[in-house]
């Protein structure tokens, strides 16, 4: 099966906006939308490049990814090859304020540039981080899809203002994957309608919505800037510039020091945390500390160190609990060995790092779709709707587009696991068909937009051997 393409685009030649002023001060490159409420979307950065009416001076706008630092588009500082080190023309950021001329939140002057080296990104450092009630934003682990419905926040120009004092956001839509680059994609207006991308609005947050907070996926980059004021544009869209995938960029910027394995750290804020697998975990009391195992001393880290780590242990870290019981993560989850041998027969060895009971007792046992796997005789999986599908020979791993890395899990535990995927997961075929179970049979999706119409635009989707998805039914038991 091939989908036929029923986009909202057929293609599209932007004019790329720079995000500099001209002479006149006026701000170039605010998403023609909602006024934003006092109070929300504080991680939203306001930038004021130069002097206001001078040569080369700019306005843009950013998302704070730690209390120090804001990332923005480094076309804001006028020049490609900008050079890290002082912004060339005095900047300042004003982050936490919905409305410009109101009280709450930080105005911190930059000391620091910190450009990508192949994108249009740029780090900012603020010269002291901001208030302690502005929550930066997450840097998000998944790449957009078509049909994803995004958040676009600035304080760019509007439909009738040319340097508006609030923040404007509106909803957007993913555009189609073709027309997708493997760092750019397209957004149309959705909420409002006629929601734009204008002048001001550059290096602005384009982020999902999620009970868990939100997650920054791209930065504004360019525009047709129809219905923004001075602009006599009607095409609709945008492109936006990905960042989802430059997370171990950021936090090696930042956070430019090691955490040890096993070791306690703790924010000035009072999070108290220990390493395990890279992931910060924290712990909610001091009590809960000694109960653990761990002296009640700490390393002292910078607040928001903790915000730009995993928010789970990487694949293959063995942890326990205080009661002695071991596990190893898989995808997010924990995999419970039933005794010593176990772990023996498995390849791990006796290093593992005791974490909170509370923690583990609240971690999923099933690992994430797409995770692959391996028990100790070779056989090779990967998880999708907590089921585990077979590999039945290594080039089938290679045809589904996986890699090498997989985590070596009990062979009693995966004995266990179900051969078919739960109703509702969404799978593909490495030939680009989609497909939903439904009672242990495939339903064939015909057109990206219905997937999209059927709300699954954000489900997890997970690509299959071909072998194994034809021999579904395609009627459902009863």
């Amino acid at each position: 099966m091939r989908f036929v393409r029923v986009g909202w685009r057929a293609g599209l030649t932007l004019v790329l906006v720079a995000a500099g002023l001209t002479s006149s001060g006026l701000p170039a490159q605010s998403a023609v939308g909602v006024a934003a409420a006092d109070g929300t979307y504080r991680f939203v950065t306001k930038l004021a490049i130069g002097e206001p009416g001078q040569a080369g001076s700019a306005s843009c706008s950013g998302a704070l990814v730690a209390p120090q630092w804001v990332i923005t588009a480094k076309s804001c500082f006028g020049s490609s090859d900008l050079a890290s080190g002082p912004p060339p023309r005095p900047t300042t950021a004003t982050v936490g304020r919905a409305s410009l001329s109101s009280s709450p939140g930080s105005v911190v002057a930059v000391d620091r540039l910190v450009p990508h080296p192949g994108r249009n990104v740029v780090l900012a450092r603020l010269v002291s981080p901001v208030n302690d009630d502005i929550m930066p934003i997450r840097i998000a682990s998944t790449s957009p899809r078509y049909g994803q419905v995004l958040r676009v926040a600035g304080y760019g120009r509007t439909a009738t203002e040319w340097m508006p004092d609030r923040m404007h956001t509106a909803q957007f839509t993913v555009g189609w994957w073709n027309d997708q680059t493997a760092t750019t994609f397209e957004i149309k207006g959705r909420v409002p309608a006629n929601a734009s991308i204008c002048k001001g609005d550059a290096g602005g947050p384009a982020f999902r919505e999620h009970g868990g907070g939100p997650e920054l996926v791209a930065i504004n980059s360019s525009s047709w800037q129809a219905g923004c004021i001075g602009e006599t544009e009607t095409r609709p869209g945008a492109i936006d510039l990905r960042v989802d995938d430059l997370k171990d960029w950021v936090r090696g910027t930042i956070v430019d020091f090691p955490l040890a394995e096993g070791s306690v750290y703790r924010e000035p804020r009072g999070t108290i945390s220990v390493v395990a697998g890279g992931a910060p975990i924290w712990f909610d009391s001091v009590d809960e500390i000694g109960a653990t195992g761990y002296p009640t001393s700490w390393t002292a880290v910078p607040n928001g160190t903790f915000g730009l780590l995993p928010t789970a242990p990487r694949d293959g870290t063995v942890v326990a609990n205080p009661q002695g019981g071991v596990f190893v993560f898989a995808g997010g989850a924990k995999v419970w060995f039933a005794y010593p041998q176990e772990i023996t027969d498995t390849g791990y060895g006796p290093q593992r790092v005791v974490l909170p009971a509370r923690y583990l007792d609240g971690v999923s046992d099933v690992p994430r779709d797409g995770t692959v796997v391996a028990n100790p005789q070779g056989g090779v999986f990967v998880f999708a709707g907590g089921a585990k599908v077979w590999f039945a020979y290594p080039q089938e791993i290679t045809d589904t587009g996986y890699g090498p890395q997989r985590v070596v899990l009990p062979a009693r535990y995966l004995d266990g696991v179900s051969d078919v995927p739960r109703d509702g997961t969404m799978v593909m075929n490495p030939q680009g068909g989609v497909y939903l179970i439904v009672g242990g049979a495939k339903k064939p999706f015909h057109t990206w937009d219905e997937i999209v119409e059927s709300g699954y635009a954000d489900a997890p989707l997970t690509t299959l051997p071909s072998r194994y998805i034809d021999s579904l039914p395609t009627v459902a038991s009863d």
